[in-house]
């Protein structure tokens, strides 16, 4: 073992990626052979560190489509345990995926992005096949972050209650930062005359939709819970939605006024009027302090708009005023460009790469800032095509599963309004399909979800394997 050590290290002095790759060996034998300790640390960066070093993921000009940072570390870890760990399920004879509809709808979501890695190999040769091999990476670390979260959380209720324990803390680093960034006025400070709260994720837009699902949860929460404790949550979803409006994020404001919407009507198919009441309430009164909160805020991002030409020019030049005008012409540009390759698109993570529209911050093209549209770029209709097919069957299971809850409804009812906000009803949100940190919160939470007892009592459509594994999700561990 010494000499072993001794030849690692005098490698490594001469390739230090021979150290990377023999520490990487390492950590994959330790997890096929201490399974139980690597899926708790797997779940741990999912739901708690995952967001606290997402401020390093911000692509710059200059960094290949394979820089590492944290955040990219933390995802390849994410990536090689789920791997390891599914090779030793497979072999124990234990599902995988919950249930037939959800890994449906990610068939689909591969094949969108398989159709636009296609199309940017076909197009742009090793420069398609790099950004195409990166999304592929990225999106199968987030998968990884869901299945490990669903394999820990449903083998036991201890488990799946120190997962919500886990999440918790993991919010509390990115609102203790943007808290001390209020008060020193160190925040993100792009927009003249505000300063705009990020906490530890990498853009003041990323950091409001991380937080809408918790506001959901808690405003869903404060609905079933009785006397002082639904004044506790009401406060929290208070406090939550004051950060989200000073991130500045107007589309944001609009995903949080959609998600309580989508709160309010899923609430109403299973439970008694009066209940249905509370909720409206809840939700009337949370948008109307957000409302006082923000009023100055919505004035000034509504204020101004205006397209024409003087305004493509200006957002060519990166001089918009407004942010809600330049994301029209930002849509416009990359829908006429798309129309050149309108079947299969111009490939996989190629918007950063071709449009004309650059963030002269960072020196890098902007992205689309709204999924569909940059599906529709990258994977041309069949991309498009596919990705709605999945946000429709796993919204559609995240719908059921929370009206087929039970004992834990309240949450179940939050986690698929988050989704429906996010994915559906954002107005132009920028896209939460590239705001890795988000979708592992989102993903951690759909795992939850699907590790409860209605979500495996739940028919799907087309045949289920619930049965084989029991009414309690998925097989204990060995």
């Amino acid at each position: 073992m010494a000499l072993l050590a001794v030849c690692l290290a005098a490698g490594a002095a001469v390739r230090p990626a021979v150290f990377g790759v023999a520490l990487a060996a390492a950590g994959l034998m330790a997890v096929w052979v201490w399974p139980g300790r690597a899926l708790e640390l797997g779940v741990v960066l999912v739901l708690t560190l995952r967001p606290w070093v997402d401020v390093f993921s911000e692509r710059r000009a200059g960094l290949g489509p394979f820089a590492l940072n944290p955040a990219v570390l933390i995802g390849l870890a994410v990536l090689a345990i789920a791997a390891v760990l599914t090779v030793q399920r497979k072999r124990l004879g234990l599902p995988v995926w919950p249930n037939p509809p959800l890994r449906t709808a990610h068939v689909l979501l591969a094949a969108a992005y398989g159709v636009a890695w296609f199309s940017g190999v076909r197009l742009f040769g090793a420069t398609g096949f790099a950004e195409g091999a990166r999304e592929a990476v990225r999106v199968a670390s987030v998968l990884g972050a869901f299945l490990l979260t669903y394999w820990w959380a449903g083998s036991s209720p201890t488990r799946y209650r120190r997962a919500w324990v886990y999440l918790v803390i993991g919010l509390s680093v990115p609102l203790a930062v943007a808290g001390s960034q209020f008060v020193t006025g160190t925040g993100f400070v792009d927009t003249p005359g505000f300063n705009r709260l990020q906490g530890t994720l990498s853009h003041p837009n990323a950091f409001g939709q991380y937080l809408v699902p918790f506001v959901l949860l808690a405003v869903s929460a404060a609905v079933d819970a009785k006397r002082s404790r639904r004044l506790w949550f009401l406060g929290w979803a208070i406090v939550l939605t004051w950060f989200i409006v000073h991130s500045y994020s107007r589309t944001v404001l609009l995903v949080l006024a959609a998600g309580l919407l989508s709160l309010a009507v899923l609430r109403t198919r299973r439970i008694r009027p009066r209940v249905v009441l509370q909720a409206v309430v809840i939700a009337v009164v949370l948008l109307a302090v957000g409302g006082v909160l923000a009023r100055d805020i919505v004035k000034e991002r509504f204020a101004n708009l205006a397209l024409g030409r003087s305004a493509l020019d200006a957002a060519l030049s990166g001089n918009s005023e407004n942010s809600y005008q330049w994301r029209l012409i930002n849509w416009s540009v990359l829908i006429t460009m798309g129309l050149t390759h309108p079947v299969a698109g111009y490939g996989a993570g190629m918007t950063t790469v071709l449009n004309p529209i650059v963030n002269t911050d960072n020196g890098v093209p902007y992205n689309a800032h709204n999924d569909f549209v940059r599906f529709f770029f990258e994977g041309g209709l069949l991309g498009l095509t596919a990705y709605v097919g999945y946000v429709l069957l796993l919204c559609g299971w995240s719908i059921r599963t929370a009206r087929a809850s039970l004992s834990d409804g309240g949450r179940a009812y939050a986690i698929a309004a988050a989704w429906l906000a996010l994915l559906f009803l954002s107005a132009g949100n920028t896209e939460i399909s590239l705001a890795t940190a988000n979708l592992y919160t989102l993903y951690g939470l759909l795992a939850l979800q699907a590790a409860t007892p209605a979500a495996v009592a739940v028919a799907p459509p087309f045949g289920s394997v619930a049965a084989a594994v029991g009414t309690q999700g998925i097989p204990r561990e060995r």
